[in-house]
């Protein structure tokens, strides 16, 4: 069997697949469930001095809606978005921690980890709660520069707020870095102009590792009502943001190598997302939303679905697909040219193919489409389109 340790920051996990920092794990309670179900990690809600924070979570509210932007009633689709407004942990410091020694000890009995999180409005703050997490046992920290929660609460200066002001983020990195021995992590937000200067500048204030990315802010109108959603603007993620986020994973591994280590979150769905988010560069992956959807042994079956892949495909270990994407990926100019083929016994004379082709390369023939080669630009239009696996083919030229 593949093995699938991975090791993340210098501390190892069992496996990369985390459960990320939300209402699954909002409590000791829930993040045993997380560990109970196969999770290599949990990464605790948010703690927070902000009793604004605390506050809002007491009002939370969530939707899932389908691929119009509706409400789902009943099964909810794989493409899915998560759109909700919530804070950050519920109780005060002192009682979260003792939320996060119980779960740190019943960790520690199962072969997983516990990330603290954090999430302050002072500089000093943010300080006092990485010593906390650090005396609670955690072995890593996650400063969360990117909840978008802040930014809808005029005078709450934190997650977003923070992620999207790059010299006081890293002031805060270097402030808590130097005050604890634990390795942190910044968790970002996707929306800034960029990430990979942020991460760098992040890794010379003292940070080991970013988190790629936490999620957006989106406002969807109900057509039926004249109203917004949920009473207004709110986070939005979900596994149609998958593409948004390997693309940060992909520019910072290429820009900063082994300088800095990479989780991923915002997208991951299943386990043939975590491979895609592995395989970009990202050490553990984060999921969230198919979670708060599916119940906490949706972690058990994509740890199964991973182990399995690695053995079908011949992976012994994680480190063997780690970043093998992104180091094959090609500037625009190293492509290589490509011209369609068809198979013309194959080809049913759908016509699809006909509609996509804005080159005029493919022909309508008596019983079925040809390539006219002098004008084929090689973009597989029709390949996307092809009912019939195998009929069109892209070939090296």
């Amino acid at each position: 069997m593949a093995d699938t340790r991975v090791t993340f920051c210098g501390v190892t996990f069992k496996n990369p697949l985390a459960a990320a920092s939300a209402e699954p794990t909002l409590n000791a309670a829930n993040m045993k469930k997380c560990i109970d179900a196969g999770a290599g990690a949990v990464i605790a809600k948010t703690m927070t001095d902000s009793p604004a924070m605390r506050e809002l979570t007491q009002r939370a509210k969530w939707r899932f809606l389908n691929a119009r932007h509706e409400v789902c009633h009943g099964k909810v689709p794989r493409s899915f978005s998560l759109y909700s407004r919530s804070g950050l942990a519920l109780e005060p410091p002192e009682d979260f921690m003792k939320e996060i020694t119980e779960t740190v000890a019943y960790a520690r009995q199962h072969d997983a980890q516990v990330i603290g999180s954090i999430a302050s409005t002072t500089l000093d703050g943010w300080v006092d709660l990485g010593k906390q997490m650090e005396d609670g046992g955690v072995p890593l920290i996650e400063l969360n520069f990117g909840c978008p929660h802040p930014k809808l609460m005029p005078g709450v200066r934190t997650g977003m707020n923070v992620g999207q002001d790059f010299d006081y983020g890293c002031e805060i990195t270097q402030k808590v870095a130097d005050a604890v021995k634990v390795p942190i992590i910044i968790k970002v937000t996707p929306q800034v102009t960029d990430l990979v200067l942020f991460s760098d500048m992040l890794h010379k204030a003292g940070a080991r590792a970013v988190t790629l990315t936490n999620r957006f802010i989106g406002f969807v109108p109900d057509i039926e009502t004249g109203k917004p959603l949920i009473y207004g603007k709110a986070g939005v993620g979900g596994p149609w943001t998958k593409p948004l986020t390997l693309r940060w994973i992909n520019e910072v591994r290429c820009a900063l190598g082994d300088k800095l280590d990479i989780t991923g979150t915002n997208g991951a769905y299943d386990w043939r997302d975590v491979v895609m988010f592995i395989m970009s560069g990202a050490h553990i992956v984060q999921m969230c939303s198919a979670v708060m959807c599916y119940g906490y042994e949706w972690l058990t079956k994509q740890v199964a679905g991973l182990e399995t892949f690695m053995d079908d495909k011949g992976y012994a270990t994680i480190d063997q697909m780690l970043g093998i994407a992104t180091d094959a990926c090609m500037e625009y100019g190293d492509m290589p040219h490509e011209k369609a083929g068809v198979d013309q016994e194959k080809c049913i004379n759908c016509g699809m193919c006909l509609k996509v082709c804005f080159a005029d390369a493919m022909q309508q023939g008596d019983e079925s489409v040809y390539v006219k080669e002098e004008n084929c630009v090689g973009c597989g239009g029709c390949l996307s389109v092809c009912p019939v696996t195998g009929t069109i083919e892209m070939q090296q030229v």
